[in-house]
C-alpha cells in the first residue's frame, strides 16, 4: 500500500531536520569559540598582570642570589611576596604564580614552600622550545597542568588548572648597585595557574550570549523558510491543480475523440460492411448461380465477417461501450479479444470491484488498454492474464505476461504510454509500477485506494 505525503509535512519535515542541525552545529561551533575566547581571556589577563604588576615590581637582585647578600635578597623576596599577595592572589584569579629565571631555575611561587618541597632532587626546570622562544621572542603560552610533574605541584592541587605562562623583563627598581644594574633587563618566565572551573564558567557566559544570537539567526531562518514554504506549497498546489485540469481536459478532449470515432465507423462503415456480408449471403444461396461464381463469394462474405469481427473489436478498444464498474468485466474482455489473432491466449478476472467508482473503472481501463496493446505488439508472450481485485481498501489491477520482458532501466522508445500514465495515476492517490527483466516477462501493476 502506497504511504501518501503531503508536500507540506516533507517541508516541515526536511525544516526540522535542517533546524536541529543548524542548532546542534551552532551550539558545537559557538562552545568552541567560547572556549577559546575564555583562554584568550585569560591569556590576556596573564600578560597584563605580566607587564604592568610584576615587571615593575620585579627586582632585579632576585634572578642571582649571591654570596654575601643573603640577608638583602630575602628582604627583596619578602617584599616581592607581599606585594603579590596583596595585588594578584587576594582574588581567585590567578589562583598561583610562579617566576622561572632563564636557566630553569625557580626565582619565585605564591606556594615557595610548597613548590621547593616538591622539586627536591630537581637542580632546574628543563624549558621546553615554547618556554624558549617567549623569553627569546615574547608571546603567550598555555597547557592543562598536570599534577604528575613538579613544577605543576601546589598546596591545594593542580588538577583542572590551566597554565599559562609568558615573558616579564627584570627591573633594577632604582638601585644604585652595579650589580642589580646588570641583571636588570633580563627575561625571566612568568606562569600564572587558572582553575578550570573559573574558565568553564565565563566560556558559559561567552556561549550565553552567542546562544542568543544563534536562536536569533535560527529564528528569522525560521520564519523567512515559513514564509518561503507557505509560498512555494501554495505554487505546487496551483501547478498541481493546473496540471490536473489540463490532464482531465485532455483525457475529456481524447474520450470525445474516440467516441465521436467510434460512432461514425459504428454507425457508416460497420453497418456497410454488415449489410454487404449480408448480401453476399444472400447472393450466395441463389440456386442458378455457379458453383464457381459461389465459391467466391462465400469467400467474400467469410473474409468480411472476418473484418468486420476485427473491426468491432477496434471500436471496444477506442472506446468502450460501457466504462462502468459493472460494465469493467465486459470491456476488458472485448479489450483483449485481439490478443487471439496473434495466438495469445488471454484471459479476465474481475472480482469485488462493484464499488468503484466509475472514474477507477475508466483508469483501471486506460492503464490495462495500454498494457494488453504493448503485450500484443511487443512481447512475443504465449499468455495474457488481466486480473482486477478490489476490496474496502483498495482496487488492484494486475496485467501479467510470459513474453521476452525488457530492461526497465533501458525502456523502449514506444514506451511512453504508461509512463504517461503515471501521473494520471499519482493524481488519482494511486501508483503504477512496471516489474520486469529480459526473458522474464512483464507485469503491470496498478493500485489505487477505494472510495
Amino acid at each position: 500500500m502506497r504511504v501518501l505525503r503531503s508536500p507540506v509535512a516533507l517541508f516541515l519535515a526536511l525544516g526540522i531536520l535542517t533546524a536541529a542541525g543548524i542548532v546542534v552545529g551552532t551550539n558545537l561551533l559557538a562552545d568552541r569559540a567560547a572556549a577559546d575566547e575564555a583562554i584568550a581571556e585569560a591569556r590576556g589577563t596573564t600578560q597584563v598582570l605580566a607587564q604592568s604588576v610584576i615587571g615593575p615590581e620585579f627586582p632585579a637582585r632576585l634572578v642571582h642570589l649571591r654570596p654575601g647578600n643573603e640577608s638583602e635578597y630575602q628582604q627583596s623576596l619578602e617584599s616581592f611576596d607581599r606585594e603579590v599577595q596583596n595585588r594578584l592572589l587576594n582574588t581567585d584569579r590567578p589562583f598561583r604564580i610562579n617566576i622561572w629565571s632563564a636557566n630553569g631555575r625557580l626565582i619565585y611561587s605564591s606556594q615557595l614552600p610548597v613548590l621547593l618541597a616538591s622539586l627536591a632532587g630537581h637542580q632546574r626546570l628543563e624549558l621546553d622550545d615554547e618556554q624558549r622562544k617567549i623569553l627569546s621572542e615574547g608571546g603567550v603560552g598555555s597547557e592543562i597542568a598536570d599534577p604528575s610533574r613538579p613544577e605543576d605541584v601546589a598546596a591545594a592541587g593542580t588538577e583542572g588548572m590551566v597554565r599559562i605562562y609568558t615573558r616579564v623583563i627584570t627591573s633594577d627598581q632604582g638601585s644604585t648597585k652595579l650589580a642589580d644594574q646588570k641583571a636588570a633587563g633580563r627575561p625571566v618566565l612568568f606562569e600564572a595557574y587558572f582553575p578550570r572551573a573559573d574558565l568553564s564558567e565565563r566560556q558559559s557566559q561567552i556561549f550565553d550570549s552567542f546562544r542568543w544570537i544563534t536562536l536569533g539567526g535560527l529564528l528569522l531562518l525560521i520564519v523567512v523558510a515559513t514564509v518561503i514554504l507557505v509560498a512555494l506549497t501554495r505554487e505546487v498546489r496551483r501547478g498541481a491543480g493546473e496540471r490536473e485540469r489540463l490532464m482531465r481536459s485532455a483525457l475529456d478532449a481524447s474520450d470525445a475523440e474516440r467516441r465521436r470515432i467510434a460512432r461514425d465507423l459504428h454507425d457508416g462503415v460497420v453497418q456497410d460492411l454488415a449489410g454487404t456480408a449480408f448480401s453476399l449471403s444472400a447472393v450466395a444461396r441463389t440456386p442458378e448461380l455457379a458453383d464457381e461464381s459461389r465459391e467466391t463469394l462465400d469467400t467474400a462474405g467469410t473474409s468480411l465477417r472476418g473484418s468486420l469481427k476485427s473491426l468491432r473489436s477496434l471500436l471496444a478498444e477506442i472506446h468502450p461501450p460501457d466504462l462502468r464498474a459493472d460494465g469493467l468485466a465486459a470491456a476488458l474482455g472485448d479489450l483483449i479479444a485481439p490478443a487471439g489473432t496473434v495466438g495469445i491466449h488471454a484471459s479476465v478476472s474481475v472480482e469485488g470491484a462493484e464499488t468503484a467508482t466509475d472514474d477507477q473503472a475508466a483508469l483501471v481501463w486506460r492503464v490495462a488498454q495500454e498494457a494488453v496493446r504493448n503485450t500484443i505488439r511487443h512481447s512475443q508472450a504465449s499468455t495474457l492474464a488481466v486480473t482486477v481485485r478490489g476490496d474496502q481498501h483498495r482496487l488492484t489491477l494486475e496485467v501479467v505476461d510470459d513474453g521476452i520482458g525488457f530492461d526497465p532501466a533501458h525502456p523502449r522508445p514506444d514506451s511512453f504510454g504508461l509512463r504517461g500514465l503515471r501521473s494520471l495515476v499519482a493524481d488519482s492517490g494511486g501508483v503504477l509500477e512496471v516489474r520486469s527483466a529480459p526473458g522474464e516477462g512483464t507485469t503491470v501493476r496498478m493500485e489505487v485506494e477505494a472510495p
